[in-house]
């Protein structure tokens, strides 16, 4: 017979699934932009980066969900549902289904390190490249003193961000 807690822990296990799944899609997604980024293929980095941005949105989406079930499983098992933790959550589980959720979490936790270091060492590399553009400019052109001049001559924010040189210098 299957009871309310029974489906809720089935529902859990479910959303940690759905969320590892689209970790590893989403760093499928990162490796493709990191390589764009390396190769300097800027054609499709902007749709890469929206779904990269679709990617979080889901994930937002699953996480609020994971919490929603959590909070339906807390009062269940006898636990506040203010100030309980996963571990402390699933503690009070049977230790078949405590198994399944822990290894299920440790995995999620585990692929969403993965992707946030994946993704600092770009934003790095990123930024490393900015700051030597931009030191190469100043160095290159020391009369134009940081500035930067749009087609017709005058002077624009000199961000960074979206710099594109299409020129070799």
């Amino acid at each position: 017979m299957e009871t309310i807690e029974s489906r809720l822990i089935e529902r859990c296990a479910d959303v940690l699934r759905q969320e590892t799944a689209l970790l590893a899609r989403l760093s499928g997604a990162q490796e493709v932009v990191r390589n764009a980024v390396f190769a300097r293929d800027w054609a499709d980095l902007e749709s890469m980066l929206s779904r990269l941005d679709a990617y979080g949105h889901e994930f937002a989406l699953l996480e609020a969900e994971r919490a929603r079930v959590f909070a339906e499983i807390a009062p269940i098992v006898g636990a506040e549902r203010e100030s309980v933790g996963f571990y402390a959550l699933v503690s009070r589980l049977e230790p078949l289904m405590r198994r399944e959720l822990t290894d299920l979490y440790r995995r999620l936790k585990l692929d969403a390190l993965k992707v946030r270091l994946a993704n600092d060492a770009l934003s790095t590399y990123l930024a490393d490249a900015r700051s030597t553009l931009s030191d190469f400019m100043d160095a290159a052109f020391p009369d134009r003193k940081g500035r930067i001049y749009s087609r017709r001559g005058t002077a624009v924010h000199a961000e960074m961000r979206s710099l594109v040189l299409d020129r070799s210098l």
